[in-house]
């Protein structure tokens, strides 16, 4: 076990400039307003020169055994949330069908909700602390992605792997969870006429009925809601710096500041009536409870021996190597984009 203060398996392994690195993606980064800049030649150039980086220190990584262990397991953790994902979306969009009030209905009472529009009223100051950190879950990818990568420069004695294979497993038992949650019980939308925003009239014909689920061209959910699948992310991100690299905000650790940012968008989810806040605060409690079961797929104490100085580096992987900066890529790309 790792205590608050960032010893135990992992203790003077762990490296306080992946903790900066971290705090400036949660911190700073947001504020830039840096997907405002896609496209231009500086950003590009940048990017560029981390990408050339980062293929660099995989190439020259030495413990690359450390690694192909854990790659096997962490594909099927991919391919289960993937599937996952592909059962929610119909899921989704069944439930949104079966709803009898989907044109005519109440939204329910959010007491916190009603508390902090008033305390946002009352105290501008507070609401603009809140709603103007720019933060959101592109970032808090951005810093669980960071933290796989840098094993690579020796910031933390884990699996890049390992690591990914627990917050994929996590996440992906957690939405399972959640679509079976969210069919049991119908909630109406925060907002008015969301169905007719979002889906077409339910069609008569099952086939029909099966392609509007696993089809594109459709908006997003409407009663997905008793957990919310962004807070089950959001708060995965923590979890895992929490667990990974504990080191105390004293030392750099940006574990506190991960949870400041799910505390925030929770917030934020609440007032834009999103969702509901209990939507979130389930999140947030039912993903921590997974991130511990979970903990047989890769614990804290599964920290990777010292390496001898002067040892040979592992064979080099360069299928994996390739599939790692293509995973980088589209990952990138499809957070760009959204």
């Amino acid at each position: 076990m790792v205590d608050i203060a960032g010893v135990g398996p992992a203790a003077g392994r762990l490296r306080a400039p992946l903790g900066l690195l971290l705090n400036f993606i949660l911190l700073v980064a947001p504020q830039l307003g840096l997907h405002g800049h896609l496209g231009s030649l500086w950003l590009n150039s940048a990017i560029a020169a981390g990408g050339v980086l980062v293929v660099y220190k995989l190439a020259t990584f030495p413990r690359w055994r450390d690694e192909t262990r854990h790659a096997p397991r962490f594909a099927l953790s991919v391919a289960f949330l993937l599937g996952v994902v592909v059962l929610e979306n119909f899921c989704t969009w069944a439930t949104s069908a079966s709803d009898q009030r989907k044109y005519a209905y109440v939204p329910l009472q959010d007491n916190a909700e009603i508390g902090l529009l008033w305390l946002f009223q009352r105290y501008p100051p507070l609401r603009a602390l809140v709603l103007g950190w720019r933060v959101d879950m592109h970032f808090l990818l951005y810093a669980f992605v960071a933290l796989c990568l840098s094993v690579a420069w020796g910031q933390v004695p884990y699996s890049g792997f390992g690591m990914g294979t627990r917050f994929m497993e996590t996440i992906a038992w957690t939405h399972l969870i959640r679509t079976l949650a969210f069919m049991t019980t119908v909630l109406p939308n925060p907002r008015p006429g969301c169905y007719a925003r979002n889906f077409p009239p339910v069609p008569a014909d099952w086939r029909e009925f099966v392609a509007v689920g696993f089809s594109a061209k459709r908006g997003s959910g409407c009663n997905d809601l008793v957990v919310s699948g962004h807070g089950v992310v959001y708060a995965a991100v923590p979890l895992a710096l929490s667990t990974f690299h504990p080191l105390p905000a004293w030392r750099g650790g940006a574990a506190a500041v991960a949870w400041l940012a799910v505390l925030k968008l929770c917030l934020q989810e609440t007032v834009d009536k999103t969702h509901y806040s209990v939507d979130m605060l389930l999140a947030v409690v039912l993903t921590a409870l997974v991130w511990a079961w979970r903990s047989p797929t890769y614990p804290a104490s599964a920290v990777l021996p010292a390496r001898p100085p002067g040892a040979p580096r592992d064979p080099l992987p360069w299928g994996l190597v390739a599939l790692v900066v293509g995973v980088l890529v589209v990952v990138f790309v499809g957070v760009a984009g959204t």
